[in-house]
């Protein structure tokens, strides 16, 4: 049990995970979404869940679905970027397509030349803050070379939780990362006594930079 962090996290509560003005669906991202083809006649529905997936959120799509729009085929997650837009990515986490933030429907060019439009199929909710800070993280330094491994677990309140290091450098493993707080938007990387080892800010959805420029450019992202 972690009661001071739990208690900490009671009083500040959820964070909201999207971005004033942005469109209905980087607001309210979980749910299902029907996807068509500007002027064509075939449509489905993708469902966007908040359990974790590489560098983002797990995409589901029945098969009838991935076989009316191939370049679903690779499509296994879903993130969001800093200017709001809507990522479906493979496996590695690289970009399939990505939907502008926009009112109503959106729309975006596909890597077959035809275009997508995504819209409402149902109720849809933002993620909640324990989705959005429990997964497969990975600690990056200078060129973005690979420090550390992370799998974060968070607790109800997305405030708080548990860190299980996976591959990491021998630095990062001798750190013992145990435990991670998150107040005021700063998320505090620290070993099982509770010292703090990282302190780290938001930069774009899902990432962390340091707080401290003597760290370097350390980077967390999700992977």
């Amino acid at each position: 049990m972690l009661p001071a962090i739990l208690l900490a996290a009671a009083v500040a509560g959820p964070a909201p995970v999207h971005a004033e003005g942005s469109s209905a669906l980087t607001r309210a991202p979980v749910g299902s979404w029907r996807l068509s083809e500007v002027g064509g006649k075939v449509g489905c529905t993708l469902s966007l869940t908040g359990a974790p997936a590489t560098a983002g959120w797990e995409v589901k799509a029945p098969l009838a679905c991935r076989g009316a729009f191939p370049p679903l085929k690779e499509v296994t997650a879903w993130t969001m970027d800093a200017d709001g837009a809507l990522a479906l990515t493979d496996a590695e986490g690289r970009r399939i397509v990505a939907f502008a933030g926009a009112a109503g429907p959106m729309e975006a060019k596909a890597p077959d030349g035809k275009t997508w439009r995504l819209e409402a199929a149902g109720p849809a909710r933002p993620l909640t803050g324990r989705e959005r800070m429990s997964g497969q993280f990975r600690l990056s330094g200078a060129a973005g070379a690979s420090l550390c491994d992370l799998n974060l677990r968070a607790d109800i309140f997305g405030r708080a939780g548990w860190v299980t290091p996976g591959t990491c450098t021998p630095t990062w493993s001798a750190k013992g990362l145990s435990l991670w707080t998150l107040r005021d938007g700063r998320l505090t990387l620290m070993d099982r006594k509770r010292k703090p080892m990282l302190v780290m800010k938001p930069s774009d959805p899902g990432v962390f930079v340091a707080a401290d420029p003597q760290e370097g450019s350390l980077v967390l992202a999700r992977r």
